[in-house]
């Protein structure tokens, strides 16, 4: 029930989502101060945030978590700031979903 179920281990979705949140952070400085590689930055920081988006939204669809539709929606409105709450609130959220099934 707990990290095994995603696909990849939930230490590794963790290294992701904290690598394009810097990576989105030190873009956008670098945006701002006219630095040479801030686009690269930014793309690179885009591309590990779409993918994973998908990896935390496949989960949230594939397992019975408590208020799904919530948490499904907030993916789309707060993409960011979801997941991480997703991640912080997993174990409880397949918990509940379990218990209230």
């Amino acid at each position: 029930m707990e990290n095994q179920d995603f696909k990849m281990s939930i230490k590794t979705v963790w290294v992701l989502v904290i690598t394009n949140s810097l990576l989105m952070i030190v873009g956008a400085l670098g945006k701002i101060q006219n630095w040479g590689f801030s686009q690269t930055l930014l793309v690179m920081g885009l591309i590990l945030f779409f993918i994973t988006w998908i990896i935390i939204l496949s989960d949230m669809l594939k397992h019975n978590i408590y208020h799904k539709t919530f948490w499904v929606l907030t993916m789309f409105i707060m993409p960011s700031i979801s997941s991480i709450f997703y991640l912080i609130q997993r174990n409880k959220l397949l918990r509940l979903g379990e218990k209230f099934s």
